[in-house]
């Protein structure tokens, strides 16, 4: 029983966002010790912000050129524009945080849209080597 391309990238793709959401949380838990706590909801909403790049850079691996201006996706722009794209909520809502000593609200903002676009390049890469894109993700 062979594994069709599109399962592939599916599952590689949520598994990786669910890794990176991981990450994410450590890294921001290194200046915030109260994030690696799942009680906390910031804990929540970066975990499902980078499952959520993880998803929507999985359903976009159909896609090998950009709907609108024609030119030939690579997958790592893909992913780091989808990345970005996913985690500007995030972004947004780092800015009614309070300012710290060490981080700015302006800071969190450009680190999370950065972090996200990282992580997107990351997932769709790996996925698309993983699983393929294009056609053969709509192939039976």
């Amino acid at each position: 029983m062979t594994t069709r391309p599109a399962a592939k990238r599916f599952v590689t793709a949520l598994v990786l966002g669910v890794l990176c959401g991981l990450l994410c949380v450590f890294l921001a838990a290194g200046h915030q010790p109260e994030l690696a706590s799942p009680t906390n909801p910031l804990f929540w909403a970066i975990l499902t912000d980078r499952i959520l790049i993880g998803l929507v850079v999985a359903l976009a691996g159909a896609f090998t050129v950009h709907p609108v201006l024609g030119f030939a996706y690579r997958p790592w722009l893909r992913g780091a524009c989808l990345g970005a794209i996913v985690s500007l909520p995030l972004a947004l809502g780092a800015l009614s945080g309070p300012a710290t000593p060490q981080l700015s609200p302006w800071l969190i903002f450009c680190g999370t849209l950065v972090s996200g676009a990282v992580y997107g390049a990351i997932i769709d890469w790996v996925a698309t080597w993983v699983g393929g894109e294009g056609k053969a993700l709509l192939t039976p």
